[in-house]
């Protein structure tokens, strides 16, 4: 079942006794949490007969009888157990799971890349309730969630609009929604445009590091040198290390192009993990640095890392411009 199933079978009511919710991307599994919390027990019930159990401090036996026991009012109980990875002794799940309660709804959040198949719980899960893998979104797939975000409020965002908040705050999707959240009440025709954006979310449409990336792609050293300036002349607004991540994320992915055979946008969308309208400037990238070029430039940075956290000097946004001058000349 696909993210956008699951929240609509809790928004319709459309429910089974038990979920097992894990993976990488926590931001999901907090979501449809939120969702169950949110939908499942009406508001005058929600003292009795919804419970939640986080999994350091729960004995897995007390959290049977629990899940056993019938709701004091109305004609279901919810109960959660959050950071189940951490139980003690989750395996005796199964004594439960064999007969789950009808009026009892279980959702486990087990925020871990994944878990054992072969556990006698998890396949009990998987042949009577529901199991969700929360991956974490790249490409296509993230950009459609953005847009999947927005339609629930009726609003569309511009393409380059995209680009950037994309570009300014990766695919962070707590940060991500946040901003989306954020727009949402801001805007009045129902189109989040790039100038919303740059006014509302803080980013320097010229001066940030993604400019700087670009710039760094095309080889327009001139502007390079202007952004590297405007850095320096705002040492508060720029983490060095947060520059040096960005720049070492880029010169990566253009080593995995240099490895490709296949050229193709989709190829390189899937392998470096990017959507497809951000292949371009991987593509100039890739044009203007050779596989020699962009392992120099790594060990650059990996250098400038290293004096920044003190282990072979020292650096500052100063240090960032004479990286850059030895990167482009």
């Amino acid at each position: 079942m696909n993210i956008r199933d699951l929240l609509n079978s809790i928004k319709n009511n459309d429910l089974t006794s038990n979920y097992l919710l894990f993976g990488e991307e926590n931001f999901f599994i907090d979501k449809i949490d939120a969702l169950f919390l949110e939908k499942i027990i009406p508001e005058d019930e929600k003292l009795f007969n919804q419970k939640i159990f986080y999994g350091k401090e729960t004995n897995v036996f007390s959290l049977i009888s629990s899940l056993k026991s019938f709701p004091i009012v109305g004609e279901r109980q919810l109960i959660i157990l959050r950071e189940a990875q951490q139980m003690d002794k989750i395996d005796q799940l199964d004594s439960y799971l064999k007969s789950p309660a009808l009026t009892t709804i279980f959702v486990v959040c087990y925020k871990k890349k994944t878990v054992d198949g072969r556990k006698k719980w998890v396949k009990l899960f998987k042949d009577f309730g529901v199991l969700f893998e929360s991956k974490t979104l790249y490409g296509q797939r993230f950009s459609k969630w953005v847009h999947y975000n927005l339609s629930e409020k009726n609003i569309r965002i511009d393409r380059d609009a995209e680009m950037l908040l994309v570009d300014f705050l990766g695919n962070n999707l707590s940060k991500i929604s946040n901003a989306l959240t954020k727009l949402s009440t801001i805007i009045s025709d129902g189109v989040i445009s790039i100038s919303d954006v740059e006014n509302h979310i803080g980013v320097n449409r010229e001066y940030n590091n993604f400019e700087l990336q670009n710039a760094l792609a095309e080889k327009n050293n001139k502007k390079v040198i202007l952004i590297a300036e405007h850095f320096i002349a705002n040492p508060n607004k720029f983490y060095l290390p947060l520059t040096t991540g960005v720049l070492f994320s880029f010169f990566s992915k253009l080593l995995i192009i240099h490895s490709l055979e296949n050229h193709s946008t989709k190829n390189i969308a899937e392998k470096i993990k990017v959507p497809d309208w951000g292949v371009s400037v991987y593509k100039l990238g890739y044009k203007n640095y050779s596989f020699t070029d962009c392992m120099r430039i790594i060990s650059l940075l990996k250098e400038l890392d290293l004096k920044f956290k003190g282990i072979s000097g020292n650096a500052n946004t100063q240090s960032l411009k004479e990286l850059l001058l030895r990167i482009i000349y």
